[in-house]
């Protein structure tokens, strides 16, 4: 305890020193001519609660941000000099994002005693059975190595190098380059800002909303063309345009870490763990690969990684996406969007989908028992990781009321087709059944919304409060209606027989999780979740509190209130403080399943933020 105690109190000193006496790089953003260099060096600090009597020291992030913006060409002259045929104009944007997260070199005791499954090994958490066979170490960051730890606690990223391209004949604007498409109408949960998939070992969604943070930062950016085509008016639309992309070859999914990270998905890597991890003994054992006398599965099929790598291969030809929207607005001032996608699915805006294609059992013993023969005599996990593509139509719309409620109101929504499930009917080689088949389903998705800037004189008399409320929803279209739980413990041959029984990632079996206790994680037709937020300015502008809830009314009334204050001593120095709560007013009393982020995945994840930033 004394040892942790002198930690916290190093790193607030460290927060102080930073703030108070760190040596001024500029005051404000450098410009020379065309050219202008702006940034931020930034300290954050999570101290994280998991109950009121204790505390962990999970976060010492630092953070630094170099942008560069380039005019190289106006009035079709480059460099001031030299004529550009076709060409208006033309800027360069560089954006350099540095971290180091000395957390992995302090390797804190940021040990997480229960994962999202519960006391569901033979009556015992994870962290009890994990000592028990003795691999408690695999919960703690020293599991990691050293090596391991060096490649987590430094990132160095170029997050955004591209160039705008202004044509002179044409009412056509085209960037290129590594870049983030921002589309869609929803703030802290995604529909159709989807061209880009999150980095969800940043940090989740603790980190918002604006205006401390934003998903700039946890959005992985892709090398893509982007276009934009001024229609000027279509018909009865003014400020008409169409939008479109392409990314050639350089998409990949969503990223996922795991425990002991301390923001990881809440249960040990189900593949590769070596306490119920499906590499290690149960359906491996035959492996001709060994590991003290155990046998191993080293891979998945084809060479596919979980939650990183499909069976394609990252090429224009293999794993391309694209989409368009049209833009318009009526005459009576309602803004909307068309959209279309087309591009493979990232598993990131809450959809309980399935990662993994098991081998699918042809109910010949012999021939299934070869087949599976053929992939574990070699090491091979007889799955693989799957990112389908995905059809997807959205629409999206918002409309400011200034006569009557002196409000915007914001609609989203759309229609995923072919989205995976897993499906107790599809019954694999893997059979338990560990790892059920995958069916493909559509869901419709949508958020309705309102954004209001209210006097409330009694809070604030120089400026209004900012109040923001979000409704979301999901559907899934045709889902059958099944007890999972029961149909698991059904033969392989009645489960092919019956009808489709849909059933979620978070609660598979293991090697140490029997079928009779998972399973409980299900697929419904309806999951929403709601947001209010509300902001306000004081003292010129220069404090800023936030104050706002997400709650879960489906899954126990899982909920997440949180409040910041954003503290502006100078132009370029800002402090941040903050709060974030996840709780269940119905307690724990059986694990949450849910996949919006809320205390059922975050359980026992409440945190104090501390935050400096010096901008330059």
């Amino acid at each position: 305890m004394l040892a942790r105690r002198l930690r916290l109190g190093s790193a607030a000193v460290s927060v102080l020193v930073f703030a108070l006496f760190f040596p001024p790089l500029a005051t404000a953003t450098q410009k020379w001519g065309p050219v202008q260099l702006s940034g931020n060096i930034q300290s954050q600090n999570l101290i994280r609660t998991p109950d009121e009597s204790t505390y962990k020291f999970i976060q010492q992030r630092n953070t630094a941000h170099i942008k560069l913006e380039y005019k190289w060409m106006e009035a079709g002259k480059f460099y001031n000099k030299y004529d550009i045929p076709f060409v208006e104009s033309s800027n360069l944007f560089l954006l350099y994002r540095g971290v180091y997260d000395s957390i992995y070199d302090y390797t804190p005791d940021t040990l997480q005693k229960e994962d999202i499954h519960g006391r569901t090994y033979g009556g015992l958490n994870i962290f009890q059975f994990a000592k028990f066979v003795h691999r408690a170490d695999a919960l703690r960051l020293d599991s990691l190595g050293h090596g391991g730890r060096d490649a987590l606690k430094f990132d160095n990223q170029l997050r955004e190098a591209y160039a705008d391209i202004k044509f002179r004949t044409i009412p056509l604007t085209v960037r290129a380059g590594r870049q983030q498409i921002v589309w869609g109408e929803t703030d802290n949960f995604r529909m159709l800002d989807r061209v880009n998939a999150l980095d969800l070992t940043w940090h989740f969604q603790q980190e918002f909303p604006a205006p401390a943070f934003g998903w700039d930062e946890i959005r992985r950016p892709y090398w893509m063309l982007k276009f934009l085509y001024d229609l000027g008016d279509v018909w009865k639309f003014s400020q008409s345009f169409l939008e479109w992309y392409w990314n050639p070859g350089d998409w990949r999914p969503a990223k996922q870490a795991f425990l002991p990270r301390p923001w990881g998905l809440p249960f040990l890597n189900p593949l590769t763990n070596p306490v119920d991890g499906a590499f290690n003994g149960g359906v491996c054992q035959s492996s001709s690969v060994r590991v003290g006398g155990q046998g191993i599965c080293t891979t998945l099929q084809n060479g596919t990684k979980l939650f990183e790598r499909g069976d394609y291969s990252r090429n224009p030809l293999e794993n391309s996406q694209a989409g368009i929207r049209y833009h318009g607005l009526t005459p009576f001032g309602l803004e909307f969007t068309l959209n279309y996608f087309y591009q493979r699915w990232s598993g990131d805006d809450g959809t309980n989908y399935a990662p993994l294609r098991g081998v699918l059992r042809t109910f010949d013993t012999a021939k299934d028992t070869a087949i599976l023969n053929s992939f574990i005599s070699r090491g091979v996990f007889p799955a693989k990781a799957i990112f389908p593509y995905v059809h997807t139509l959205g629409l999206s719309a918002n409309y400011s009321d200034e006569a009557f409620t002196q409000t915007v109101y914001r609609f989203e929504t759309i229609y995923d087709v072919g989205i995976p499930f897993f499906d107790l009917k599809k019954v694999t080689v893997i059979d338990t059944p560990a790892l059920p088949g995958v069916t493909k389903k559509n869901m419709w998705k949508g958020m309705i919304a309102f954004d209001r800037p209210t006097w409330i004189k009694r809070l604030n008399k120089k400026s209004t409060i900012f109040l923001t409320g979000q409704f979301f929803w999901h559907y899934l279209v045709n889902n059958p209606s099944c007890d999972a739980q029961t149909v698991a413990q059904l033969s392989p041959q009645a489960r092919a027989r019956g009808g489709s029984c849909l059933a979620g990632g978070l609660d598979l079996p293991s090697t140490q999780r029997p079928s009779s206790v998972s399973f409980r994680d299900k697929i419904r037709d309806w999951e929403t979740i709601f947001t209010l937020a509300g902001f306000t300015f004081y003292r010129g502008g220069s404090i800023i509190p936030v104050l706002g809830i997400a709650v879960d009314p489906v899954n126990q009334y899982s909920m997440e209130p949180f409040w910041d204050l954003d503290y502006v001593f100078r132009d370029d120095l800002v402090f941040n403080i903050g709060q974030h709560y996840f709780v269940t007013p119905r307690g724990h009393h059986t694990p949450i399943f849910e996949t919006w982020g809320l205390a059922g995945i975050n359980q026992g994840r409440s945190e104090t933020n501390i935050r400096v930033t010096f901008q330059f």
